[in-house]
């Protein structure tokens, strides 16, 4: 692989991470909670119908002719938004620029998948590049909103553009691969039960994150805490998942699957309940080092189990229920509902309740499996005995 498809990844994440930090500018700008939640939720909402979009389009004239659009005028519509003529324009700009940038990272993969594929390469080292980019960019981003946002809409600007440069992997300078990797060799009996058991617990994981991303800014506003601490809050986050992404294949391996989301949905639930208690600047940073353990644990262990253990005649079916839960119904209820509940109760009170309840339908998630493997076992051996 060349270092192309590194830098590629790590510029699309880096427009991610920007992303992340719009809930910040709607609370500095002085919007509700609620609002704030109605904001954000367009763009996971609006990936509901734009990812179908552009990937039946992508179909017919490539991904990489969809990329540059998606990526050119994403990062030109991201300018309306900064000049905030209110909330209703602000919503309609925020729709317009979704349609663009929620597909920018679901396409954006899809082309790697194909290269990977086709030339060999271990996902996640690619997928690290993407954390690395993420998690500097938030940093740099955290720093220089101190001072203005209007770096924040250039970075995001210039990330979506910078992209476009890295997205041709030409095929001389990679040699397909003539040896399987192990991935490719792994025998795909995944079955549709724990398919749509682990795409339940994302789907709680997500929802939590996306609960967690959105409102820890209004959070950090109601402690006092400096205007930089969200970016930090972010930039911890992405660089704890670095250990995880060394070794993913080997620690899926060893615990499988399920069990890794499932350790990731306990994390988040635990992590958003820790972050209430936050007193201080340092603590909340320190809890933002459990993110390691919880959203990339989830995303990767149903992406790869989609990838590498559904049947293939399942895989467009797999990745499009993974792409509307993960980009779409989860971040619209994690950011709407969430503002709902801080409105209703308290920002430190709804984080309270998140965590609990996050944690009981982890407790649900963990109770089937086991049932699951027990009964799996139980007729294993039935039929063993009965022949």
């Amino acid at each position: 692989m060349t270092a192309a498809v590194f830098l590629f990844e790590a510029f699309i994440y880096s427009s991610y991470a920007t992303k992340n930090l719009l809930s910040q500018f709607f609370d500095v700008s002085g919007y509700s909670p609620f609002q704030i939640g109605l904001l954000v939720s367009t763009i996971p909402l609006v990936s509901m119908i734009s990812n179908p979009i552009w990937f039946m389009v992508g179909s017919k004239i490539g991904n990489r002719r969809v990329f540059s659009y998606l990526a050119l005028f994403a990062s030109l519509l991201v300018w309306p938004i900064f000049l905030d003529r209110g909330f209703l324009a602000n919503m309609i700009m925020m729709s317009l620029m979704a349609f663009f940038l929620s597909s920018v990272i679901p396409v954006g993969e899809a082309r790697l998948m194909s290269h990977i594929k086709q030339w060999g390469g271990r996902f996640d080292h690619i997928r690290l590049f993407g954390t690395i980019g993420f998690g500097t960019t938030a940093l740099l981003t955290g720093l220089l909103v101190r001072f203005s946002f209007f770096w924040l809409f250039l970075i995001m600007s210039l990330s979506l553009a910078f992209s476009l440069f890295f997205q041709e992997q030409k095929k001389h300078d990679s040699k397909k691969t003539d040896h399987p990797r192990k991935e490719q060799v792994r025998q795909r009996n995944g079955d549709f039960f724990t398919f749509w058991l682990m795409t339940s617990g994302m789907l709680l994981g997500m929802t939590l994150n996306s609960f967690h991303n959105s409102f820890v800014a209004v959070l950090s506003s109601e402690r006092g805490f400096d205007v930089s601490t969200v970016g930090l809050v972010f930039t911890i986050a992405a660089f704890s998942e670095i250990p995880f992404l060394l070794y993913a294949n080997r620690i899926i391996a060893t615990l499988g699957n399920l069990r890794v989301l499932q350790i990731g949905m306990a994390v988040i639930a635990i992590r958003i309940f820790l972050v209430s208690f936050s007193t201080g600047p340092l603590s909340l940073l320190m809890f933002q080092m459990l993110h390691g353990t919880t959203y990339i644990l989830v995303y990767y262990a149903l992406f790869d189990y989609i990838h590498f253990m559904l049947p293939k005649k399942y895989l467009v079916f797999g990745q499009s229920v993974f792409w509307v839960t993960r980009s779409g119904i989860a971040y619209i209820l994690g950011s709407v509902l969430g503002g709902l509940v801080i409105e209703s109760l308290s920002t430190i009170a709804a984080f309270r309740v998140a965590g609990v309840a996050g944690l009981l339908f982890a407790l649900v998630i963990f109770v089937i499996g086991e049932s699951r493997k027990r009964w799996l076992r139980m007729s294993s051996s039935n039929t063993t005995e009965g022949s």
